[in-house]
């Protein structure tokens, strides 16, 4: 039978747990028994004290009565001078054993009679009564009679009857102990420990179990607000989980379930060797549909794409949001990687119904990576980051596809992440290079300008190209360090060509988009030309369509400021985003570059001679210099002046060179003035692009 007194906390197996502390009952006991005990005696010994002084006062008084009695009747042989009788009346109190001697006097206070009865081996007291002799009208004082008594037998009285008092206390208390630990354990320890089990269960699984008492006092009063505590308590916590575990918006699992669900996955599945299909779903372009119908209509967008995704699936399958535009649908077991991918597929049919949000119909798009792995994989708690993978490349190559993930994307991501990482290194140790391509007039030859072109010479990787890790320089948040960077650089160089004798050879670098939200750039571009002693003047800001349209009023604010610290500002890659002049006319503009897409197949394309030619001619109207890009034949060059194209730039002239390259081929331009340079080698060939 378990110790109730002792509230020893126990685990599921019942072994008793490490943590132990007193009952309830027992600090009681413990509390109450030395007060019990103590008021016992006292008590015991008041009473006791109270008969003790009563026996004294009795026993005085007794003492007294037998020496008046005395004195009556040794008063006529004292007289009569009869000694012997005297002797013999003091005899007779004499087996009284309180009294130790007796003795009498006469009138001259000389004893006649004196009997001992006893040593006295302890204090007595004595008592004195006068003996009075009457005989008709004579009344005279015969002498004394003096009794000397002892308290010794109502001292070993009381202590004979304090000892037996302290043992009958003690088996009383023992007994009240008994009772006390009894009820208290019925009343207060099975209660509290019921009430303990249950609260110590439910932190074990966090269930909700009642504590079971049937009493209607206090403590099953107790037991059951508990108990409905407990009702309450685990219906909240269980919505709480819920939405812990939940999605609020759609309802499905979101990130915090995915990991458990993984390991789920992986304890329950059938055979290890079984294949898991992981798809990472992303919607394409869901930042426009906030944009353009507002954030109530793009959440009413994200609850239909989660209940296609459900229709879609299998009951097996699970379906989960993970935030923002991004969902995950995971196929417990696929026959193979072709089934995986058909299934991929078949989600992003589900998708892409058209959807109706403000009376307008809208198509879905989205972008899938998935991932396929045995379900015995140690790496299955990877699965989130390996589709991601995928999924990043498929947003980046192919949006609106389904990328699988192979050994070639996981080669791409580490080397792609490795080079994200190496980023802060690039720039603290150099090795990021400001490379300069010449911008040539087409008429006269004459070097007008250089474009800043940044190359990564990375120790471990070697040359990196502008299109690998300028998009790795964006995502990492480094576009303004680089804009930086390469502004000082070309300002260097400017303060180099005017010391060659080149003062009026303008230098173009290239803005990110993110650079045309930042309103400092303006004020930092004028403090880092006065300190290297150039005009604003000699500089030509290049941007995009694309971050034109994207950041239409910060992008206007930014160029005007810029515009007007006497900076050219030109449009780059005119021909590849939305290709429309007269939508820019908003913006400061002062040329147009015109993409080497357009100027590839000339002139043997007829139609982008075409475009060419509007181009030129809306460029014309709208007072506007253009600049053909790309020119790597004479007869493409010769093509661009019949066109109005007045200035021209590309591998026919030169090719991007480190800035010491470049000062040489001026000098040498200067020399042959009017040749135009075929073939200029690069010094570095895998910088060329």
């Amino acid at each position: 039978m378990p110790n109730d007194n002792d509230m020893t906390d126990r685990d599921r197996n019942g072994q008793a747990a490490p943590l132990r502390s007193r009952s309830v009952v027992r600090a009681m006991i413990w509390a109450t028994v030395p007060v019990l005990v103590m008021v016992q005696l006292l008590a015991s010994a008041g009473v006791e004290v109270s008969s003790f002084w009563s026996q004294i006062k009795q026993l005085d008084a007794r003492i007294a009565r037998v020496a008046e009695s005395r004195a009556e009747l040794i008063a006529e042989p004292l007289w009569k001078m009869r000694y012997d009788q005297v002797t013999r009346v003091l005899n007779e109190i004499m087996h009284d054993e309180t009294i130790a001697a007796a003795a009498v006097y006469d009138d001259t206070g000389v004893a006649i009679a004196r009997v001992v009865a006893r040593p006295a081996d302890q204090a007595v007291s004595e008592v004195s009564r006068p003996i009075d002799y009457r005989n008709g009208n004579i009344a005279v004082e015969a002498g004394r009679i003096v009794i000397a008594y002892s308290y010794a037998t109502v001292y070993a009285d009381t202590g004979s009857r304090l000892l037996l008092l302290l043992v009958v206390g003690l088996v009383a208390t023992f007994a009240t102990v008994v009772a006390m630990r009894i009820s208290a354990n019925i009343f207060i320890g099975k209660p509290l420990a019921a009430i303990m089990s249950a609260i110590q269960r439910s932190k074990q699984d966090g269930r909700a179990y009642p504590a079971d008492i049937k009493s209607s006092n206090e403590f099953g009063q107790l037991a059951r607000a508990f108990n409905a505590m407990q009702h309450t308590t685990s219906g909240a916590l269980d919505r709480l989980g819920h939405m812990a575990a939940h999605d609020p918006l759609t309802g499905l699992p979101n990130r915090r379930s995915l990991s458990e669900h993984l390991v789920t996955l992986s304890k329950n599945a059938g055979s290890p060797d079984s294949l898991i299909a992981f798809c990472f779903i992303d919607l394409d372009d869901f930042k426009g549909i906030n944009d353009t119908f507002g954030h109530d209509a793009g959440d009413k967008f994200l609850v239909h794409i989660s209940e296609r995704l459900r229709e879609a699936v299998e009951p097996q399958d699970w379906v989960a949001r993970l935030g923002g535009d991004e969902f995950v649908v995971i196929r417990p077991e696929v026959g193979n990687p072709a089934t995986a991918q058909a299934f991929a597929r078949r989600l992003l049919d589900a998708i892409s119904d058209p959807i109706r949000l403000h009376d307008k119909q809208v198509v879905p798009r989205a972008s899938i990576g998935l991932a396929v792995r045995r379900a015995g994989d140690p790496d299955l708690s990877h699965l989130p980051a390996l589709a991601d993978i995928a999924l990043y490349h498929a947003k980046s190559k192919a949006p609106g596809t389904v990328a699988v993930l192979d050994e070639a994307l996981q080669r791409d991501y580490r080397r792609r992440r490795d080079l994200e990482l190496a980023i802060p290194a690039g720039f603290a140790e150099g090795q990021f290079e400001v490379w300069y391509q010449g911008l040539v007039d087409l008429e006269t030859q004459a070097v007008v300008g250089l474009e800043a072109l940044i190359r990564w010479r990375h120790p471990e990787h070697g040359v990196i190209s502008p299109g690998e890790f300028l998009p790795l320089i964006e995502r990492s948040g480094n576009n303004a360090r680089l804009t930086r960077y390469v502004l000082t650089d070309a300002c260097r160089a400017l303060q180099r060509l005017a010391g060659a004798g080149k003062p009026q050879i303008r230098i173009a670098i290239n803005l990110p988009p993110s650079e045309l939200a930042d309103h400092s750039l303006a004020a930092e571009l004028c403090e880092t030309c006065l300190r290297f002693g150039v005009a604003a003047s000699m500089l030509e800001l290049e941007i995009t369509e694309g971050s034109l349209i994207n950041n239409i009023a910060s992008a206007s604010e930014t160029l005007h400021r810029l515009q007007r610290l006497g900076a050219t500002i030109a449009l780059d890659d005119f021909g590849t985003g939305y290709s429309s002049l007269a939508h820019l006319r908003r913006f400061p503009l002062d040329k147009v570059k015109i993409d080497k897409a357009f100027i590839r197949e000339i002139p043997d394309s007829a139609e982008d001679k075409a475009i060419v030619g509007v181009i030129a001619s809306l460029a014309g109207t709208l007072g506007l210099t253009l600049v053909a890009e790309g020119i790597e034949r004479a007869e493409q060059a010769q093509a661009m002046r019949e066109m109005g194209v007045t200035l021209g730039q590309g591998f026919l002239y030169q090719r991007p060179q480190p800035l010491e390259a470049v000062l040489r081929w001026l000098e040498a331009q200067e020399v042959q003035e009017s040749r135009v340079l075929v073939d200029s080698p690069s010094i570095a060939p895998e910088f060329a692009a």
